[in-house]
């Protein structure tokens, strides 16, 4: 989050020290305050009670998705449905514009409770690949175990588009 507060929100900032300088314990007050009424500010109005018993951004967030992110079976087979049915078209855009939306699908599987398996999310990257791409596939179907993965995949694919294009 570019106002610094995401933290706080997703649990990752880690709770002041009780004897900190004042001023750092003020940041933080200052930083604490920011997620909540970031999030307050930008929801629409009418929405506002539904989070106003509450102080902290991360409960008000914590409400907000419970309200208006499904995480049902069926959500979760279209989101399944989604991933699955990304493909490469050159025409489209490029080779990391392809990775990116395979990303975040992923993302999106992982929001609604769902860990995709990093082997499935390499297949994926290479299963729709025009025939262009045929050589790389076959070199990355040979590789260790230890190196199939995503981010090793979306490397070679890449130094691939660079050389295709």
């Amino acid at each position: 989050m570019d106002r610094d507060c995401w933290s706080f929100i997703d649990g990752s900032e880690p709770a002041i020290e009780s004897n900190a300088p004042a001023k750092e314990r003020r940041e933080y007050l200052r930083r604490k305050n920011r997620a909540y009424t970031t999030i307050y500010l930008c929801i629409e109005e009418n929405l506002r009670t539904l989070i106003e018993g509450t102080k902290e951004g991360k409960e008000a967030w914590r409400i907000l998705r419970q309200n208006f992110e499904p995480s049902t079976r069926a959500k979760l087979a279209t989101l399944i449905d989604e991933f699955f049915s990304i493909k490469y078209k050159p025409d489209e855009g490029t080779m990391g514009e392809y990775i990116s939306r395979i990303n975040g699908a992923t993302t999106r599987l992982e929001d609604a409770g769902f860990k995709i398996p990093e082997l499935l999310v390499s297949f994926q990257m290479i299963r729709h690949l025009p025939n262009d791409y045929e050589g790389i596939v076959q070199v990355l179907y040979r590789v260790k175990d230890t190196e199939f993965t995503p981010t090793k995949v979306q490397e070679a694919l890449l130094a691939e588009y660079g050389r295709v294009k």
